[in-house]
């Protein structure tokens, strides 16, 4: 699945690399207002708009916001590259840390077995439960399967969260990881609300 942050950066550089750090909530209201006309529009806004397509007159004016932005970062001498460079090797620095402080704590360990495991069934049983919405072997009104759906999603985005901070823990990641998990949320809410309302 394509990034909406990456088509962004594709057309607004300066932009597209301020959504990566902490300079992400300036970034987004320069990017609602030029697409949308509009600075308090929420990601998930964003993300459908790009995603669907930017029409020329939009692609014009996000060209023209990142020139702005870029602009006013230069006068107030703000390095977007350079504060999202500080902030990942903050993030990796403190991972760094902690790794240090729980070496050989077995407790850590079985935590992060125990989150897992959990994880595993969880999505064993959301993905059995999709099957039999699937094959019409469970009927569900739309309404209820709407609301469990939203539920479920909200779990599994819970569950799948804890999941990636062990594999991070043990394996190493980056931050990016973790839009990824929220994506996963998010398409299996909406997954489970198409299978309901097919039903």
């Amino acid at each position: 699945m394509l990034d909406w942050k990456r088509l962004v950066g594709t057309l607004a550089p300066t932009l597209g690399a301020a959504l990566g750090g902490p300079l992400a909530g300036a970034a987004v209201k320069a990017i609602a207002d030029s697409v949308l006309g509009q600075q308090d529009a929420s990601e998930a806004d964003l993300a459908a708009v790009v995603m669907q397509g930017l029409s020329p007159e939009q692609v014009v004016a996000l060209r023209e916001a990142d020139n702005d932005f870029k602009l006013r970062m230069k006068s107030l001498d703000i390095d977007v590259v350079r504060i999202n460079n500080a902030t990942e090797l903050a993030y990796v620095e403190d991972v760094g840390k902690a790794r240090q402080a729980h070496a050989g704590d077995r407790g850590v360990f079985w935590l992060g077995i125990a989150v897992l495991v959990t994880f595993a069934v969880l999505m064993g049983v959301v993905l059995v439960g999709c099957f039999y919405l699937l094959t019409g072997q469970l009927k569900a009104d739309p309404a209820v399967a709407a609301m469990v759906a939203g539920m479920i999603g909200t779990v599994v985005g819970y569950i799948a969260a804890n999941a990636q901070q062990v594999t991070s823990y043990f394996f190493g990641s980056s931050r990016g990881s973790n839009e990824k998990t929220n994506l996963l949320a998010g398409s299996v809410e909406a997954s489970i609300k198409q299978l309901g309302a097919r039903t």
